[in-house]
Formats: C-alpha cells, sequence, structure tokens
C-alpha cells in the first residue's frame, strides 16, 4: 500500500463489520482460560503466525529459505518453531518431495485460508493507523505523570 491515512477518519470503508462480531464474542465467555475460543485465540495470535499466514497467501508453495527471507527479523529457530506449530493446528500444510538433497514446501490448508481474510483486515487497521498510534505513543512518553500511573494512590 502507498497510501497512508493520517487519521481514522480517513479510513477507507470496507464490507467487514465488526460489530455483529463482537456481539457474539461478548456472549462466548472469550476472557475465561478455559473457553475453547480462548485457547485457539492462544495458538495462533502472535505476530509471527500473523506474518507467515500473510506469506503464504502470495503463493501457492513456499519453501522455508523463502520465508526466512520475506520475513525479516524471524530467527531461524522461531520460523521452525511456528511452522511446526501451524501444521499442528492444521494451518498450515508441510509437503515433503522424496529427492536428495530434502525438499520441502509449506503452503495454506483450507482451514488456514479462511484465517488469511481477519488477518487482513487486522492488517489493514494496522497500516491505516500508524500515524494515530505512533503519535499517541509519543504523547504518552512526553507526558511526566505516566511514570507514577503504576504507583497506589
Amino acid at each position: 500500500m502507498t497510501n497512508q491515512p493520517s487519521s481514522s477518519n480517513d479510513q477507507p470503508h470496507h464490507t467487514y463489520s465488526p460489530k455483529p462480531a463482537l456481539d457474539r464474542i461478548a456472549n462466548m465467555g472469550i476472557f475465561n482460560t478455559q473457553c475453547e475460543g480462548h485457547q485457539i485465540l492462544e495458538k495462533i495470535a502472535n505476530k509471527w503466525t500473523i506474518l507467515i499466514i500473510y506469506a503464504l497467501t502470495q503463493q501457492e508453495k513456499k519453501r522455508y529459505s523463502e520465508l526466512k527471507q520475506q520475513i525479516v527479523g524471524i530467527s531461524p529457530k522461531m520460523l521452525i518453531q511456528n511452522l511446526r506449530h501451524l501444521e499442528r493446528t492444521g494451518l498450515v500444510k508441510r509437503f515433503v518431495y522424496p529427492v536428495v538433497p530434502p525438499k520441502v514446501d509449506y503452503s495454506l490448508t483450507p482451514l488456514g485460508q479462511s484465517l488469511a481474510q481477519p488477518l487482513a483486515v487486522l492488517g489493514e487497521w494496522a497500516y491505516q493507523h500508524i500515524s494515530d498510534v505512533n503519535a499517541s505513543i509519543e504523547k504518552y512518553d512526553s507526558c511526566s505523570n505516566n511514570e507514577d500511573f503504576w504507583q497506589p494512590k
């Protein structure tokens, strides 16, 4: 994306409406660690999972080296751990070819593909609100009374 809105008033209209989803979540018990929805969020809600899903939506299959190159800052250990985790949760399929040296490709399963659109909405929101978030951080950090915020009154 090349066009970055300067405030939340500049954001384009999307067909996605969060209100029905928020209403449903309110009735699920999502804040309870025993809730299955809470447990699933724990499995999918981290930055590496999101970036891997984004990367795999761009091609049908990708090799480990392509993912490592595309996802700047991810360590080899973290990439392998997350790929195994995503395979275990049914979001990513690992294809091992019977050749020497071994060749392995990764792709999204239909379940992983169904997660791509909601994550894309999250990514768009993040991009559209870069300046808002950065301005809030700057304002917060410049306030002298924030350091004693956590002190009992």
